[in-house]
């Protein structure tokens, strides 16, 4: 009997399955489909369900269901050894496993990849995934419900800015159902208006859609402007924060929620696979086999298929995807019985996009429709479409439901388990306000973070403390679990490792060397140097670095400077440290004689440049900063020096600090 293994439950790979069945008999053939996720997601109906117009759970159907005969698998498949015609997959008790195959078809399309822009995958909702779009739905309607109560009408607005990255097919149409969602609902709500909501579509080209044509175009973004979305053509995103989206040209659109439906990247599988692969996609011949294979097969997203109609690449759309999975099923079918495989060959029936308001675009069979009557066309081809009839009826019933009732507002506010994550921060963000109730416990990767603190009598929050790489902060509310006592903002780009709460308090129980450096840090913060003369402390806010610092030590170090230079200069030059400058001007670490002494002990040859040994993006000081944050800086980190440099994003070296001279400065002003 025939083994034809399928990996990915998609539209590809579910029509490839379900035509396998038709054309083998169970006893000819068995056919086998993996799939981590136990359903199919109708992914064009994925925007529906943040809108609140479907039931999320209308969009997915059990592939148990839809799949009679085939033998349905959810383990992860770790790698295709062609060679040996097999798969290995993860067995439910985590060990390895083996399963060959006579045919393996891969469907198993892209992964959403949101790292493309720094802080993107922190702070942004993708949208692949039923699960991705139940959060989005549930985070939309707590927005509205934060803003009903929030007093402030600046922070209000940003409750009720949405910010959508990508003017393809799923960012207009999440655009436009975040925007009937939010607006046709304010009139439930007492504290906003309809008008104090705004949707922003961000787009990179200048004109969104790019699939339709531009008269279709040119109507979508009339129509989308005039129901109160906001477009942003032209724009490339170069940052995402907590706060909204920041653009290459420095300027800035803050919104409480960012939506991301740019960026994929090869599934796992497929990366690892020894195969040939061209702009992330696996290369087939024309009858849609892995270049140089006789039996491995490739359709839907993850494959670069030339379709025959026109000589173009294959799109990475649904219609695509469900004709290469057919035509997939009967060349295989046609290798089984001697016949030759034909190549792809699909004429395109149209292009659907709803953009909002009742309204969609559509071009279909050389006619262009838009208006309510493609928004109507648009919902009855995807209803035909739907893969069972059980499916097509609830669907159908939610959307005549929504055409003339409310929309369904509720969503459930589950208590997430305590997790460890990463989070970006852009100079200037605010990872947590004064006052606020305690939730994470802060670890810095890289960056640095100035504590702030606004006290009684005070019209601007005074700079405590500067922290850098391998310092943390936020575990003292935690302790007593009294709200923050400072605001922690970023001084410079910074990346942090967040532990939620629980996770904090029972690692700080069980790790001995963790709970003896918080008591540590806990006593050096209490410590007041200057409790009894406060007009010390004045002194030192009053004070420039700039004004107390010395010459930067010379000679300054190259990174290519070999260990054994670096050790002659020290015994030179009787230095307690040194700089390392690619250029002689920015700042790019500092040696100390125990970073010598490490390097020596880790066995690093005497050739071994600095750049090897040297401590990276250091700890420094600006010229303009007061002394009074150096010393906070100096104390926290136990540190007798710092760098100074020109400003927070010029690394141009100024000078040295030395704690000594900062103390005997202070001394002297108080005779």
């Amino acid at each position: 009997m025939l083994r034809i293994i399928i990996l990915g439950g998609g539209f590809a790979g579910v029509k490839c399955a379900k035509s396998l069945r038709r054309l083998f008999s169970t006893e000819e053939a068995e056919i086998v489909i993996f799939n981590q996720e136990n359903h199919l997601v109708f992914s064009p109906l994925l925007a529906d369900a943040v809108g609140s117009s479907l039931n999320p759970f209308d969009v997915v159907v059990p592939l148990r269901d839809l799949l009679r005969g085939v033998w349905c698998r959810t383990e992860e498949v770790l790698r295709i050894d062609r060679t040996a015609n097999q798969i290995e997959y993860e067995s439910e008790d985590g060990s390895t496993q083996c399963l060959p195959f006579d045919h393996l078809v891969i469907a198993c399309g892209n992964v959403s990849d949101m790292n493309i822009v720094p802080g993107m995958a922190d702070h942004a909702f993708a949208l692949k995934t039923v699960g991705d779009a139940i959060a989005l739905r549930s985070h939309v309607m707590e927005r509205m419900e934060r803003a009903e109560v929030c007093p402030n009408a600046e922070r209000r607005r940003w409750y009720l800015s949405f910010i959508i990255v990508g003017g393809g097919y799923s960012g207009v149409e999440v655009a436009g159902e975040i925007n009937d969602l939010v607006r046709g609902s304010a009139r439930l709500f007492r504290n906003f208006k309809a008008e104090d909501a705004q949707v922003i579509l961000v787009h990179s080209r200048d004109q969104i859609l790019p699939e339709i044509t531009p008269s279709l175009r040119a109507f979508a973004q009339k129509k989308m402007e005039a129901t109160g979305v906001r477009l942003c053509l032209n724009a490339r995103v170069a940052v995402a924060s907590p706060e909204g989206v920041g653009f290459a040209d420095g300027e800035f659109i803050r919104g409480g929620t960012i939506v991301c439906t740019i960026g994929s990247s090869m599934a796992p599988i497929v990366m690892r696979l020894d195969a040939e692969k061209a702009k992330g996609r696996l290369v087939t011949d024309p009858d849609m086999r892995l270049r140089g294979s006789g039996n491995v097969w490739a359709v839907g997203d993850c494959a670069a298929i030339i379709n025959a109609q026109d000589g173009q690449p294959s799109p990475p759309t649904g219609q695509f995807a469900e004709r290469q999975g057919t035509q997939c099923a009967a060349n295989i079918f046609r290798i089984v019985q001697g016949e030759p495989s034909r190549p792809f060959s699909f004429k395109v029936l149209g292009q659907l996009c709803s953009i909002g308001g009742h309204s969609a675009v559509a071009e279909m069979m050389g006619l262009h429709l838009s208006g309510f009557l493609a928004w109507f066309v648009w919902r009855g081809v995807y209803l035909l479409k739907l893969p069972s009839w059980s499916r097509r009826f609830q669907v159908g019933f939610d959307w005549g439901w929504a055409l003339l009732f409310p929309r369904d507002l509720a969503h459930l506010r589950t208590k997430l388990t305590d997790r460890v994550s990463h989070a970006h921060y852009q100079p200037g963000d605010f990872v947590f306000r004064q006052g606020d109730a305690p939730a994470n416990f802060y670890v810095i990767e890289s960056g640095e973070v100035e504590i702030l603190r606004m006290t009684p009598g005070r019209s601007e929050e005074e700079v405590l403390a500067v922290l850098g790489p391998g310092a943390f902060f936020g575990e003292q509310a935690l302790l007593s679990n009294q709200p923050r006592n400072a605001s922690p903002r970023a001084r410079t780009a910074v990346e942090v490792l967040v532990m939620g709460k629980n996770v904090f308090t029972q690692v700080s129980k069980a790790l001995t060397p963790l709970r003896d450096a918080l008591a540590q840090t806990l006593n050096r913060r209490s410590v007041d140097v200057w409790e009894h003369n406060p007009k010390a402390r004045e002194f030192l806010k009053l004070t420039r670095v700039g004004d107390l610092m010395r010459p930067a030590p010379t000679p300054i170090i190259l990174p290519a400077t070999p260990l054994r230079d670096v050790a002659r200069t020290f015994v030179e030059h009787a230095h307690e440290f040194l700089y390392v400058s690619s250029d002689g001007q920015g700042l790019d670490g500092v040696l100390t004689m125990t970073d010598l002494i490490r390097a020596h002990s880790a066995g690093l040859s005497g050739d071994a440049p600095a750049s090897e040994f040297m401590v990276r993006n250091p700890l420094a000081i600006t010229v303009d900063d007061n002394c009074a944050t150096a010393e906070a800086m100096l104390l926290e980190h136990n540190l007798k020096w710092l760098p100074v440099v020109a400003g927070k994003n010029d690394k141009r070296i100024a000078g040295c600090l030395r704690m000594r001279r900062l103390i005997g400065h202070v001394l002297q002003s108080l005779k």
